[in-house]
């Protein structure tokens, strides 16, 4: 057994993410897909470097639960590069990759077969995994996919302090986000009692923002940035160094060039023209000098035809300073419940969505009872990604495959 071990923690990869209506020019897809593919392959390309005994991924490897047969040749490809060189593996299951029904199946099904020698852990249940290869490196690992934080038992954390312990989860560590923000829905939080120090290392996934987290947990963080709430995230992965059982870890984040995202500062209309306000977006967007980014910047107090001639003006112009620039709208303030005093914010597509979420663990256990909570917020939820979805234009072979 080695005094020390070396490992590569990566997670949120979202393969088959795709977003805006731009296509890659040599490949006809979704630009953005390709983008998403990209840094997945990169990431892989730098942790062949590493000299690294284990690889863990922490969940959300796909951004759909039916991925394309783009992303599964492209994980699986990628994933082979892993096993041709013998470095033991472990997959758990996100939240975007945990199907709604429990019935309904998984690509994990599949994924165990064409890759035999990576472990993949993708159901209800949390497993604990400490047979061959992970046992020759004196590992215990606690793999907890989203599924088994899902069940209405919770999952008790089980360490072994005789070996090098490590949990495996999927979800929301409490305290990161503002009382009552979820990044999406169906997320789940994570108990402070599952954040157990017994382990040695906790490999955290769901969140975009590599970070430590709490005491002994780490989000790996993205490998691309996906919507423009990732706009200041750090594409990349997490290398880790364990001694012997119980010793500190040391954790590096190790960062993966991704399509830069820049969110400029919000444009007051103040009386101005369309051509004066555009002209002011276009000296920002030129002075970046980064014409593969994507932009975005927020008007605010701009009458709707004024902010319309803008847009109209930005779809002609800004192409020779930007790869894509998004002009938004002020965001406009809701009340979930009218008696209640703290105002949400809505601006896009996760924003509609944690809205909606809100508005219905608002109402838990008054209006709505548990059971019918859960399933409004699964359908509704649904309704409006297809709804939101349906204003895309995705690129031909992947239509309807969300």
């Amino acid at each position: 057994m080695s005094d020390q071990i070396r490992i590569a923690h990566i997670s949120d990869t979202h393969l088959g993410y795709r977003g805006l209506t731009k296509t890659d020019p040599e490949t006809g897809r979704n630009q953005r897909t390709v983008d998403v593919d990209n840094a997945f392959e990169r990431t892989m390309d730098d942790i062949l470097t590493q000299d690294v005994d284990l690889v863990i991924h922490s969940g959300d490897v796909f951004h759909h639960t039916r991925p394309t047969w783009h992303s599964l040749r492209h994980f699986i490809r990628q994933m082979r590069r892993l096993e041709a060189r013998r470095i033991p593996t472990i997959v758990i299951a996100g939240n975007h990759d945990t199907p709604r029904m429990r019935t309904g199946g998984s690509a994990y099904s599949v994924l165990d077969l064409a890759l035999p020698d990576i472990r993949f852990v993708a159901d209800y249940t949390d497993q604990i995994v400490r047979e061959t290869p992970f046992a020759e490196l004196n590992l215990h690992l606690h793999a907890v996919p989203h599924g088994a934080l899902t069940n209405p038992d919770p999952v008790f954390p089980n360490a072994d302090p005789t070996r090098r312990s490590i949990m495996i989860c999927h979800g929301m560590v409490p305290g990161i986000l503002a009382p009552g923000v979820h990044t999406e829905s169906g997320e789940q939080e994570l108990s402070a009692a599952l954040l157990d120090i017994s382990f040695d290392y906790i490999a955290l996934g769901h969140y975009h923002v590599p970070m430590n987290a709490a005491p002994k947990a780490w989000y790996a963080g993205a490998t691309e940035r996906m919507g423009f709430g990732d706009w200041d995230v750090t594409p990349g992965y997490t290398l880790v160094t364990m001694g012997a059982p119980g010793d500190a870890v040391a954790v590096e984040h190790v960062e993966i060039e991704a399509r830069p995202m820049r969110s400029l500062k919000p444009m007051y209309g103040n009386g101005l023209l369309a051509r004066d306000l555009a002209d002011q977006i276009l000296g920002q967007i030129a002075a970046l000098d980064e014409p593969t980014a994507m932009v975005r910047v927020e008007l605010r107090e701009v009458e709707r035809a004024v902010r319309r001639e803008v847009e109209s003006i930005m779809r002609r112009e800004a192409e020779e300073h930007v790869w894509h620039l998004t002009v938004a709208q002020e965001r406009t303030s809701f009340t979930a419940d009218p008696t209640s005093t703290q105002p949400s914010e809505i601006e896009g597509v996760t924003d509609l969505r944690t809205l909606f979420a809100q508005f219905v663990s608002e109402r838990i256990g008054t209006t709505y009872d548990g059971d019918f909570a859960t399933a409004f917020l699964e359908r509704g939820d649904r309704a409006i990604a297809e709804a939101l979805q349906a204003q895309e234009t995705p690129a031909p072979e992947e239509a309807g495959t969300a």
